[in-house]
């Protein structure tokens, strides 16, 4: 039972990471001037669609565990 719930402890602190730096970029593309309000949308949907993509390669890299 140890292994797994470093694991978990593990997978908590990445998801919280991931969630901190998401919330960063947020927070420099508010400061962006309003009159690029188009590329701000775009650069938002660049950044959300690259964590996806992190996220999506981290799990591909996990090694299968047997049980």
């Amino acid at each position: 039972m140890g292994p797994n719930l470093y694991l978990y402890e593990k997978a908590l602190e990445v998801h919280r990471q991931d969630l901190r730096h998401e919330m960063e970029v947020r927070r420099l593309l508010a400061r962006l001037p309003r009159r690029t309000r188009w590329s701000r949308r775009a650069i938002g949907k660049l950044g959300v669609l690259l964590l996806k993509l992190g996220a999506w390669l981290k799990q591909m890299e996990r090694p299968e565990t047997a049980l």
